[in-house]
């Protein structure tokens, strides 16, 4: 982990112009971050790993099922962010609560038990220090198939922007930024699909440039 700069962070978001349209999910669908493990044990609680997912549903569909209670532990699910095909970010959860995007998970062999046996997610998850953030799939995204058409310019733009601020704000790495498909457990997703990782490479040296932050992601970087 990086030295973490919320004032950089800031600064970054007046200068690139990130604004959030409001949309939150119904408070089963999240919860916070916990201080203690099943166990009684300290654990991490603040965000050190980013998590970059896809709907499959429309945008509207997806900001209904947040926003529907789901009492049932199995049914609730949440990213912080939604990113749809135009752009727009949607604010689903605030970074400082457990979104419900994976769960049996982990990264690497690092996973955090917290529920009980009767949850999916009981053998571990991630949640606990994610950061979820999905893209809207595209018309031809919806079912179970490999790959499908791809995202837009301007999520890739977006989403390259929102990563960086995240990045800056809490010290997270470039190599801690992957995909569900990656830290899933059960070995059931495969989002996002037909993600291409040069054309976010590509926009967040765009939006780097823009914030005066090096490729290495320097804390000394001044802002101009």
């Amino acid at each position: 982990m990086l030295p973490a700069s919320p004032e950089l962070s800031k600064k970054c978001k007046q200068i690139l112009g990130l604004k959030e349209i409001w949309q939150p999910a119904d408070k089963t669908n999240y919860g916070f971050r916990r201080p203690k493990d099943l166990a009684g044990g300290r654990i991490p609680n603040q965000p050190s790993l980013i998590v970059l997912h896809e709907t499959v549903l429309p945008l509207d569909p997806t900001l209904k099922l947040f926003s529907t209670p789901h009492p049932n532990d199995t049914q609730q699910v949440s990213y912080h962010l939604v990113l749809a095909r135009d752009g727009s970010l949607y604010r689903i959860v605030a970074d400082k609560f457990r979104a419900y995007g994976a769960g049996w998970s982990a990264w690497g062999d690092s996973t955090i038990r917290h529920r009980g046996s009767k949850i999916p997610a009981a053998a571990g998850s991630i949640n606990n220090v994610a950061l979820h953030i999905s893209l809207v799939s595209p018309e031809d995204g919806a079912g179970n198939s490999d790959g499908h058409s791809g995202y837009s310019n301007q999520q890739y733009s977006q989403l390259a922007q929102q990563v960086l601020l995240w990045q800056l704000r809490w010290g997270i790495p470039m190599r801690r930024v992957t995909n569900h498909a990656s830290i899933d457990r059960s070995h059931s997703r495969s989002d996002p699909r037909s993600f291409r990782w040069h054309l976010f490479d590509r926009a967040w040296q765009v939006a780097a440039k823009r914030c005066n932050v090096n490729a290495r992601y320097s804390i000394d970087a001044r802002l101009r």
